[in-house]
């Protein structure tokens, strides 16, 4: 897992004091850093554009415009002048080592590669007209686009107030900023790199709440003794409802997941691979209950101590308060869900728009509420919450926007849950086992065709990375 952090001004003033790194060193190494990025992409006669802002943004990508001189080809265009004393400075620097500078007075040409560093993190506020239109031109021109930090137009919270920079490769310094992996940005930043800034990233970015998962941390649940039989691997119990698809979908997945046996209540004419139940069987490890639920009636829970999986209409029974307080549950709404959530647990009345602008603070609220509880808050980039903890899955793609595809998550999670995982790991796990899936679909299928049978079926070809 990686860090990230909401804010990372704070890490770099720590930087000038504590490591004795001036603005202009780390400024240097950031742009160093972005020179090692672009020498393996460019040759002699490669057209590159560098879009400078006035500010300190603009300075890293004036100072990377001295590193590239006689390299390469390069254009600067300075709409707004410069301001900052070190976006002055590198100007300086640059004219001092540079002959007959290609300074643009207009947008125009056709360049190989574009370099985005108007603002930056340092944006306050909506774009002026004139910002607006200059974002437009650049999206609309051919090249690979490149941003510094983070894309222009983008807000160091992650909201978007008119658009922004359409960047295949963002490049940012020392840290990772949670703005570049939520919902709202995930069209915007391309390809996330981190360029160093002079100091080891565990070194320059401490712990954080708020994590990133990798590949590296997942961890499917594969055999190693062969002296085993189906009831070493868990028993889940799915409590299907009025559509009872949504019960078998999750069944089948938790079934491929890995658990032994998957038994379901409230259902008739079951493949032939899940058991029919008419209670929760006394042997029963997890249960998964709320997919396609409806009015269907709840069965008594209060005597199974063991942990559940809690899904779409349950969040709007009558029952949800009590059996998130009296038992160990994991909660995967979407996000219309979570606010229903929210106002039944009177942390919050507000639109869906409104959750999507802040998801980590509302996950954060959550989970300081509810500290024994594990939210799954679905999206673009899944966000995972426990204990006042927040992990971003970066792997989720537009594959998976499909009906169904959460009632496979709930069976992924629930048949991990069924074999002995904590909430935590089964949670981690199952929503990268998702998206893992949705991936591999990907190497023989469009992106606009997958099933939910097509993606438990894709579990059997996951492996660990």
């Amino acid at each position: 897992m990686k860090n990230l952090f909401l804010d990372t001004g704070i890490l770099d003033k720590r930087a000038n004091t504590e490591f004795k790194l001036s603005s202009e060193i780390l400024m240097e190494n950031a742009a160093r850093g972005m020179l090692e990025f672009l020498l393996p992409r460019v040759n002699p006669n490669s057209k590159i554009l560098l879009v400078c802002g006035s500010g300190d943004n603009g300075a890293d990508c004036l100072a990377l415009a001295r590193m590239l001189y006689k390299i390469t080809n390069i254009s600067i265009y300075l709409p707004f002048g410069t301001k900052s004393a070190l976006s002055k400075l590198q100007l300086e620097r640059l004219n001092a080592v540079g002959e007959n500078l290609c300074f643009l007075q207009q947008l125009e040409g056709e360049f190989d590669i574009i370099i985005d560093g108007l603002f930056g993190s340092g944006l306050k506020g909506a774009l002026n007209a004139e910002s607006l239109n200059l974002l437009k031109q650049l999206n609309q021109k051919k090249g690979i686009k490149i941003a510094c930090d983070i894309p222009s137009g983008i807000l160091k919270d992650g909201k978007i107030p008119n658009i922004a920079f359409q960047a295949d490769f963002t490049l940012t310094m020392g840290a990772l900023k949670s703005a570049l992996y939520l919902d709202s940005t995930k069209d915007f930043v391309g390809e996330v790199h981190l360029l160093s800034l002079g100091v080891a990233e565990s070194v320059f970015a401490p712990e954080s709440p708020i994590k990133l998962l990798e590949c590296s941390d997942f961890k499917p649940p594969f055999r190693e003794k062969q002296n085993t039989n189906k009831g070493n691997f868990g028993h889940l119990c799915v409590c299907a409802g009025e559509k009872q698809g949504a019960g078998i979908l999750c069944a089948l997945s938790g079934l491929r997941s890995g658990c032994g046996l998957v038994s379901v209540l409230n259902a008739n004419h079951l493949p032939f691979s899940l058991m029919q139940a008419t209670e929760i069987p006394k042997n029963t490890t997890a249960i998964a209950l709320g997919m396609g639920l409806g009015a269907t009636k709840i069965p008594l829970l209060k005597d199974y101590d063991i942990p559940l999986l809690l899904d779409a209409d349950i969040f709007y029974h009558k029952e949800f308060l009590e059996l998130l307080t009296q038992h160990n549950t994991i909660l995967t709404p979407h996000p219309k869900e979570f606010t229903q959530i929210l106002k039944t647990l009177n942390l919050a009345e507000i639109s869906t728009q409104d959750l999507q602008l802040d998801r980590i603070a509302y996950a954060l609220q959550f989970s300081t509420h509810y500290p024994k509880s594990v939210l799954v808050l679905k999206g673009a980039n899944t966000i995972i919450a426990y204990q006042e903890n927040v992990y971003i899955n970066p792997f989720g793609n537009n594959v998976l926007a499909k009906g169904g595809s959460g009632d496979v998550l709930a069976g992924m999670i629930s048949g991990l849950l069924a074999q002995g995982l904590g909430l935590l790991d089964s949670a981690l796990q199952g929503v990268l086992l998702h998206s893992f899936c949705a991936e591999s679909y990907l190497k023989t299928s469009n992106n606009f065709s997958l099933s939910p049978l097509d993606l438990i079926e894709q579990i059997r070809y996951i492996k660990q990375f």
